[in-house]
């Protein structure tokens, strides 16, 4: 499974946030801190007040510590450690190395409510911490050095204080929150030149894309893009031309070509070399049609379908007698109107009957039939169409494999069909060919000339 990417505006919204978060973290833990002349100084741990609180026990008018307390072995392990806890009673315990002139300055240790001294920095056992506990005995006063320290850093984090954390958060979210809206504002330009390139569409030349408020690193780009389009454009309206002009020129040869035939007498070879002569001046003409769809400049106006239906199979009549094909046409007598290019509708039902008589065999038959609403059907009693063809087949230069032609008559009906508002569908006849059906919108005509009016 392919991996999607997210948008440049995500990857960066990320990686500016988790720099500014840092940058600012980094502000707070360096600056705003209490006491910063205490820089670089190791800290005792005061978590050992508390420790000391929950070992002690009373005896009377005495305190001691638990007999085998794992915290008093712990801290033999540190020969410089010791305490002092005392309480309102006048009860107290001593344990350790006391500092000189402690006994002197404490000697009511019970008093003690907040201490935190050091009088040689960067020893941190010519120091002492002290705070008024809570412990099983009632409230009382520790005094205590030598013990577990803490780094400059962590010593440091623990002191920070409150209010800046609060700043930081708020920061942070404003940081979070206002990135992703500047990056989306800055490079709006990005996302519409996106949207206008998604939008290209290669059957309507001249398309550009907008190169204002592009980033001066991409103005290369989209220019590049433009300069793309541009030279697609011309090779575009060079291929055109060559196919009006390839086409214009086929049709004299091809009709002078014709003249000769019909002037040789009558046998299979004649009926050869119709149907030969017949695809060439096909593909003349679907040049010439692939050059008025891409033009798309017709028309519409409102049209007699029976009459211009009987038209097309009038002018296809002398290619279906020339090649033996019995071709039969069924109109209505009244008018059905539709809205439409004369000239295109007629060159999908030359199309239709001039496949059927392509593919359909010596002696096909095909009918060609005008119903209502606005519907033609074209049926052959030629092979059919497979199954697994019929939706590949108005696909352009799509060809059977035994088929001969261009591939572009289908296609070409099928363009036309869907520029009127119509729909084509192909199934099997009733004599177990082909056949079409197409249908076009219904067109009244009143309505029809009020609205070209």
């Amino acid at each position: 499974m392919k991996r999607g990417h997210s948008s440049l505006i995500s990857r960066l919204s990320r990686r500016l946030i988790l720099l500014q978060v840092l940058a600012l973290t980094l502000v707070v833990v360096i600056v705003a801190i209490p006491e910063p002349d205490r820089r670089g100084i190791y800290e005792l741990d005061e978590a050992v007040l508390a420790k000391i609180a929950e070992n002690l026990q009373a005896d009377g008018a005495r305190l001691y510590l638990s007999p085998g307390s794992a915290f008093l072995a712990e801290m033999s392990a540190t020969p410089g450690f010791w305490f002092m806890v005392g309480d309102s009673a006048g009860r107290r315990v001593e344990y350790g190395p006391i500092p000189q002139g402690v006994h002197a300055l404490f000697s009511d240790v019970g008093a003690v409510v907040d201490v935190e001294a050091y009088w040689e920095p960067g020893r941190p056992d010519s120091g002492m911490i002290g705070a008024r506990q809570s412990s099983a005995v009632g409230p009382v006063s520790i005094l205590t050095g030598g013990g577990p320290t803490l780094s400059p850093v962590i010593g440091r984090l623990k002191d920070i204080n409150p209010y800046y954390l609060t700043v930081l958060a708020v920061v942070t979210t404003v940081v979070a929150l206002g990135i992703p809206w500047l990056l989306r504002r800055d490079l709006e330009g990005v996302s519409r030149v996106a949207e206008e390139a998604a939008r290209i569409d290669i059957n309507q030349p001249g398309t550009r894309l907008t190169e204002s408020n592009v980033p001066p690193e991409l103005q290369a780009m989209v220019g590049a893009m433009n300069a793309a389009l541009s030279r697609f454009d011309e090779g575009l309206e060079r291929r055109k031309r060559f196919l009006a002009t390839a086409a214009h020129e086929l049709r004299t040869p091809v009709a002078i070509l014709m003249l000769r035939i019909e002037q040789l007498p009558e046998g299979p070879e004649k009926r050869r070399l119709t149907l030969d002569v017949a695809r060439l001046s096909a593909l003349a003409n679907q040049l010439l049609d692939l050059e008025r769809l891409d033009d798309d400049t017709s028309v519409h106006h409102w049209l007699d379908l029976a009459d211009l239906v009987r038209e097309a199979v009038t002018e296809i009549a002398p290619l279906a007698i020339a090649t033996r094909a019995d071709l039969s046409l069924d109109v209505p007598q009244q008018p059905v109107g539709i809205l439409g290019d004369r000239q295109a509708i007629q060159r999908v039902v030359i199309n239709l009957v001039q496949n059927a008589i392509a593919h359909g065999g010596d002696g096909v038959s095909i009918e060609v039939d005008v119903r209502a609403p606005a519907t033609v059907v074209v049926s052959d009693s030629g092979p059919g169409i497979a199954v697994a063809d019929r939706v590949q087949i108005f696909e352009p230069f799509f060809r059977r494999s035994e088929a001969r032609g261009s591939g572009l008559g289908l296609h070409l009906v099928q363009q036309i069909v869907n520029r009127h508002g119509g729909s084509i569908a192909v199934g099997d006849s009733a004599d177990g060919g082909a056949e079409f059906v197409l249908r076009f919108p219904l067109a009244d005509r009143d309505a029809a000339a009020q609205q070209m009016v």
